[in-house]
């Protein structure tokens, strides 16, 4: 092999033997994504509630029976975390580091994630393929980064997909030894393991359109795949766990991330820029796509826009895909031969990368404020000033920190929190649509739940109609909520 390819006709270096600026925009990304994850206060609104479910386990509650008492909603207190093991981490990085040390929870775990996909986009794989899907998968990550579990999803996807992508091209499936394990701890972590079973359904589809059903890699990826829904039942809430995708999606349609994907939206811009390459690479092409190739990318893509929580971790399983794709269809090979790499090049964007993390280290851990300043503080501090418990009617974006900051449970109670698959979807209903916007019927359900404040958005029609037609009281507004509480509500001796 020669140092420098030529092209056939022109004898000129092809632009694959010219790395420098690709290499120059993966380091790029793989600077940007971190910072933008750095910057910003804690983003989860429902970090807090998450942070108080570990406070409890740790404290000796069984993971059965955490979270218990929170809410005066009338609905059966038959909850199970299943994401007990980030919220245990949550509650020790908080008791070392405080509220702080989640700014750097997040920007490690996306320094982590971005590292990943860098590894099975561009690492011994033709970097004029790879670095598009690199960067648009990278900037979905970056708009989607938050302090939550969903982090660990974000890390694993990319190898997801790597997964599905060998498993489709050459029949080479993981280690089950090293993936059971894997989903044990994924599943009781964050409820995006079920990605893996999808992926691995997907490829072995497509490995069966391209080479059959007796090709060994389909039984053993459908084997495989079941094992991971038996790994997911090993959890305290047993077989609902590996079912918790479904109660979510039967609870949660009020939610916007559970919603569809709008592709008018500014943070869809990363699907559409994949689907462009997609689109230009099958059309104009040195190599049409298999059947199979269209069913896992086809596949993949329509997971991607049922809902827009399912977005990211889908780009992140589809880059490693796609740069097979665009590599074909650039007739670059995939992997590179050994040798075609530059390694003092590389070295040089690696050690230009490491400086760029360090920066977002330096940046999470000069984060200030590290709380939105678009919280009621002082209004929340009301209530946990007040002089007895008090059942609070809340809008749903406040609760987490409403539990948190209000004196904790049993002092402060909601009328809903972000535990909707807790909650359901009848009563969600009837709690956001009907009492919070005081439509015909409000009546019932404020009576059976008796609060005595309410914490809610100044633009919510509950408030105006409390005030005219059961005599509360204005305490005080802030920001864009106004704290009203009941006429007779005890404690309420210092508003």
């Amino acid at each position: 092999m020669t140092d420098v390819a030529t092209d056939s006709a022109t004898d000129a270096p092809r632009a694959a033997d010219r790395p420098v600026p690709y290499l120059l925009l993966a380091a790029v990304v793989l600077v940007a994504v971190p910072i933008r994850a750095a910057y910003g206060p804690i983003r989860d609104i429902d970090l807090y509630w998450h942070l108080l479910v570990g406070q409890d386990i740790l404290s000796g509650t069984p993971v059965a029976e955490a979270a218990r008492g929170w809410s005066f909603a009338p609905v059966p207190e038959t909850w199970v975390s299943t994401q007990w093991l980030a919220e245990v981490l949550f509650a020790r990085i908080e008791a070392w580091g405080g509220l702080e040390a989640m700014v750097w929870y997040r920007t490690l775990s996306t320094i982590a994630a971005v590292l990943v996909l860098a590894a099975v986009t561009i690492w011994r794989r033709p970097v004029r393929a790879g670095v598009w899907v690199f960067a648009l998968a990278g900037l979905s990550l970056a708009i989607t980064a938050e302090d939550r579990s969903q982090q660990l999803t974000f890390l694993l996807a990319p190898l997801v997909g790597w997964w599905a992508e060998r498993l489709w091209r050459d029949g080479r499936l993981p280690r089950w030894w090293l993936v059971l394990p894997l989903v044990v701890v994924w599943a009781n972590f964050h409820g995006g393991w079920v990605i893996l079973p999808i992926a691995l359904g997907l490829a072995a589809l497509a490995r069966l359109v391209d080479a059959g059903w007796r090709d060994p890699g389909v039984r053993r990826a459908l084997l495989l795949a079941a094992g991971t829904m038996l790994a997911a039942c090993v959890s305290p809430s047993g077989l609902d766990n590996a079912l918790a995708a479904r109660r979510f999606n039967a609870s949660t349609m009020l939610i916007i991330e559970w919603q569809p994907v709008n592709l008018r939206d500014w943070t869809a811009v990363p699907l559409i820029g994949m689907l462009l390459i997609l689109a230009i690479a099958w059309a104009r092409g040195r190599a049409r796509p298999s059947r199979g190739e269209l069913v896992l990318v086809l596949g993949l893509l329509t997971f991607s826009v049922l809902a827009w929580r399912n977005l990211t971790p889908a780009l992140l399983m589809l880059a490693p895909i796609l740069t097979g794709t665009l590599a074909r269809a650039l007739g670059e090979p995939d992997p590179t031969p050994p040798g075609s790499q530059r390694p003092r090049l590389l070295r040089t964007s690696l050690a230009v990368t490491a400086l760029g993390l360090v920066g977002a280290l330096v940046m999470a851990a000069a984060q200030n404020p590290v709380i939105d300043p678009g919280m009621p503080r002082t209004l929340i501090a009301d209530i946990a000033a007040a002089g007895a418990p008090q059942r609070v009617l809340n809008t749903y974006n406040v609760a987490g920190p409403l539990l948190w900051f209000g004196g904790h449970p049993p002092h402060v109670t909601v009328g809903i929190d972000g535990r909707s698959d807790r909650y359901g979807s009848d009563y969600s209903d009837r709690y956001e649509n009907g009492l919070i916007q005081a439509r015909p019927g409000w009546e019932s359900l404020f009576d059976q739940l008796e609060p005595t404040c309410a914490l809610v958005g100044s633009w919510e029609a509950i408030g105006p109609v409390l005030v005219k037609q059961r005599g509360w009281v204005e305490v005080g507004r802030e920001g864009g909520f106004v704290l009203l509480r009941a006429p007779d509500a005890p404690g309420w001796s210092h508003a």
